[in-house]
């Protein structure tokens, strides 16, 4: 028998399996792309959005912003696979356990659920299927390298085999738990195999044993583990069509405010706790003025003089000039909108320009940044969050 070496084993390794499998040293810590969460308020928490080829895990209480995030998601996973894979893009898988996949809702953030869209997306509405069955109809789909991205809603209303044949009388401990650790161990290295994304809508609970974090989210520890990422989502303020914050009592708001938390990343430093952005009920989510409060925190609008904004050019760092060669000066907030509405090459370059800072990885900005918003996420989320953030330390 030929003795064995390393160089001889990993050739091997490279012909069975590809050479991506095994090799010495690695540069950075890799990820297949990033997808936008669809506001740049919301994409600075993350450096830029979540990593593609990874679990992805959305909790929240109902109305949170949940599957509205998840719209945003599968719009942007449209446009970057649009990009490189347009003659035969691949498509999407909606699991709708629930019944409450409402296409209309989704065009509004440019996800198109058509049976003609660019990308195609297969819904899957079981009928009384079990949580088993249905995990090994989203692997199989997944094995056929077809499919880019599949998001659940919501795993924690999946049923077990095992629960779903015994009596309501009988208790079963660990709910989903058991199944879901199955099929996240099997899914995981599909996924990075294909280049694949799983986006995992998921509720809370409140702990009725009055012990540890009052509140809680289906799936187990072995869950939590195979997730790279993990958001919470609570809705905020509401506010009134030119913006101003309502009352949580009024009657006719033209949006609210979705706050979002970072429980876990381990794709990016986990120094940006928490981050929001403004939904407008007509129009889905407010991008011009998410962009409009970050540039302000960036620099690239000057509101120095209180009530007056000036236009910053993002590659020279001056402030632009008019027709006439005097300084650009716009009076109210409002206008701004108004200024970037009428300007949109103006618009596109400030909004390239906040990306760039929001991925800048030794960001002098965060600390100030969350200070800016006014949503201090231990604050607006409560105890739970700097629990649920130490038992992630723990696990």
């Amino acid at each position: 028998m030929a003795e064995l070496t390393l160089n001889g084993v990993l050739r091997d390794i490279s012909k069975r399996y590809g050479d991506n499998v095994a090799k010495f040293g690695a540069d950075s810590l890799e990820v297949d792309g990033i997808l936008s969460l669809g506001s740049p308020m919301l994409d600075y928490c993350l450096y830029g959005g979540i990593p593609e080829g990874r679990i992805i895990e959305l909790s929240g209480a109902e109305g949170s912003g949940k599957t509205t995030t998840a719209f945003m998601i599968a719009a942007s996973y449209i446009k970057e696979e649009l990009k490189r894979n347009p003659e035969n893009p691949r498509c999407i898988i909606f699991l709708d356990n629930e019944g409450t996949l409402d296409p209309t809702w989704a065009s509004v953030f440019g996800y198109d659920l058509s049976e003609d869209a660019p990308v195609k997306t297969i819904v899957i509405r079981p009928e009384g299927q079990n949580a088993e069955e249905i995990f090994d109809m989203a692997l199989n789909l997944l094995r056929t390298g077809e499919v880019g991205l599949l998001i659940f809603d919501s795993i924690a209303t999946l049923v077990p085999a095992q629960i779903a044949d015994e009596s309501m009388e009988k208790y079963q401990m660990g709910g989903i738990a058991k199944s879901l650790t199955r099929f996240a161990n099997t899914a995981l290295g599909l996924l990075r195999k294909y280049h694949a994304t799983l986006i995992a809508i998921n509720q809370v609970r409140e702990n009725m044993s009055g012990y540890g974090n009052p509140i809680t989210t289906p799936g187990g520890r072995a869950w939590k583990h195979a997730c790279s990422s993990r958001l919470m989502f609570k809705r905020g303020e509401f506010f009134d069509a030119d913006g101003n914050k309502l009352s949580t009592t009024a009657e006719s708001p033209a949006g609210h405010i979705v706050n979002v938390a970072v429980l876990k990343t381990k794709t990016n430093k986990w120094d940006r706790k928490g981050g929001s952005y403004r939904l407008n009920y007509t129009r889905g989510v407010d991008i011009l003025s998410d962009t409009i409060e970050a540039a302000l925190h960036f620099g690239l609008i000057d509101n120095s003089t209180q009530g007056s904004y000036k236009i910053i050019d993002p590659e020279t760092g001056e402030i632009k000039l008019d027709s006439e060669g005097k300084e650009i000066k716009i009076r109210g907030k409002a206008n701004v909108t108004t200024y970037f509405n009428e300007h949109l090459d103006e618009w596109k370059a400030l909004y390239n320009a906040v990306y760039d800072r929001i991925r800048e990885k030794e960001s002098p900005y965060h600390f100030a940044f969350e200070q800016m918003l006014n949503s201090e996420v231990d604050k607006v989320f409560g105890d739970s969050i700097a629990r649920a953030r130490a038992e992630e330390e723990e696990l």
